[in-house]
């Protein structure tokens, strides 16, 4: 009993974290200035699908410093959450190894921190 457990919770935790590393997320800074004193950064994100399946959708949440000036290249939801541009599925969605990236300018000299949920198969 205890083996047929252990093989259920081994398996549980690989789809999870199968499911987990469907996208990943890269940032880089491609430009900063100073004005009055606030700091401003401009940031150019990369979403990519390295599961084996087609995503066609999925929600990405900004979950801390997150003080937009303005952001370009996905649907805001709200304030922190956004989802991917609807040309993505109309193009049959983001295949294994493809990429889309979006931008944003921060508040902040330092980069958002994003999450990503809700990921449609």
């Amino acid at each position: 009993m205890s083996k047929r457990l252990f093989l259920i919770s081994f398996f549980f935790t690989l789809f999870s974290l199968v499911i987990s590393e469907q996208l990943t997320i890269s940032q880089a800074q491609t430009s900063s200035w100073n004005h009055n004193g606030q700091t401003f950064s401009v940031w150019d994100v990369r979403v990519r699908n390295i599961g084996r399946s087609t995503v066609f959708g999925a929600t990405i949440i900004g979950v801390s410093n997150l003080e937009l000036e303005n952001i370009w290249s996905v649907e805001q939801v709200s304030s922190n959450k956004f989802s991917f541009p609807k040309y993505i599925s109309q193009n049959g969605g983001l295949k294994n190894g493809t990429y889309f990236n979006f931008g944003y300018i921060n508040k902040s000299e330092q980069p958002a921190i994003f999450n990503i949920i809700d990921v449609i198969n």
